[in-house]
């Protein structure tokens, strides 16, 4: 599995890490991870876009190597702020943007702000709102203690999906694991994650779809849990250039179901632009 160069920047007091595969001087494409997730789960595409763009995976705060925010601040306007100061700091000009679930939604609601200044925006498996009962249940989750192993080994060998449905193979799945634990003072072996990025504050994107005027793509997975074809219509029809497509094969974790699909209906799209 090709991995990109570790990198941090500082944003908003956070020590944020990314993933950066090149190309410098090439557009950015800017990927974000979706919730509980982290940037290493967009290893199976970036290297897919490395000659023709700059690629930069972003691990979002509380996510993967980047700083907890303490107090907890994790709402979608704090991960909007983070991602603004990273593109300014880094002097991104005219981005790509591609989110997957929450950080679709975060890529989303940035676009209702800075539309103008992207060169187009790519949703996988990406709502405009949360429903309530989604967030009720991830910050139930959230309050749960984050469970320990004794060993790496043991913490790999439990790593689950949320939601589970897959189709990424087992090796693939542990190799993914592999960059998801980190080990305590006395030993033992956590998630990185901070459990308290569960407590979402979503803001509401749907009465703000109109705002977002740059090129936008929906994907949709074939087995999708949070977007029906209705709802995929709905949203491309709300937005003023829309596309939507469904990727075959593929649950909620598009990038991990079906990559090769994924990376086939974003190079549709940004051909479709160029020309």
């Amino acid at each position: 599995m090709p991995h990109g160069q570790d990198r941090f920047v500082t944003v908003n007091g956070l020590r944020l890490h990314y993933l950066d595969w090149g190309t410098a001087g090439k557009r950015p494409l800017v990927l974000l991870h979706g919730g509980s997730a982290y940037a290493h789960w967009w290893d199976w595409v970036a290297p897919a876009f490395a000659d023709d763009f700059h690629v930069l995976a972003l691990d979002q705060r509380g996510h993967g190597d980047s700083d907890h925010a303490d107090p907890p601040a994790y709402g979608t306007r704090h991960y909007v702020a983070d991602l603004r100061q990273f593109v300014e700091t880094l002097a991104l000009q005219q981005p790509i943007l591609m989110g997957h679930s929450m950080g679709g939604h975060n890529a989303l609601i940035y676009a209702t702000q800075y539309a103008r200044e992207l060169t187009a925006l790519i949703l996988v498996d990406t709502d405009a709102a949360y429903p309530e009962a989604a967030v009720r249940f991830l910050r139930r989750l959230g309050e749960k203690p984050a469970k320990e192993y004794e060993s790496l080994a043991e913490a790999i060998a439990g790593f689950q999906l949320l939601p589970r449905e897959t189709r990424l193979t087992e090796d693939k799945l542990r190799a993914l694991a592999s960059f998801a634990f980190t080990q305590r003072p006395s030993g033992q072996w956590v998630a990185k994650l901070d459990r308290r990025t569960l407590f979402r504050e979503p803001i509401d994107g749907r009465p703000l779809l109109s705002s977002i005027t740059c090129p936008t793509l929906i994907v949709r997975a074939q087995y999708s849990p949070v977007l029906s074809d209705e709802k995929l219509a709905q949203l491309v029809r709300q937005l003023p250039h829309g596309r939507g497509v469904e990727v075959a094969d593929s649950y909620h974790h598009v990038m991990l179901d079906n990559p090769e699909g994924l990376v086939r209906a974003v190079r549709d799209f940004l051909a479709d632009l160029s020309s």
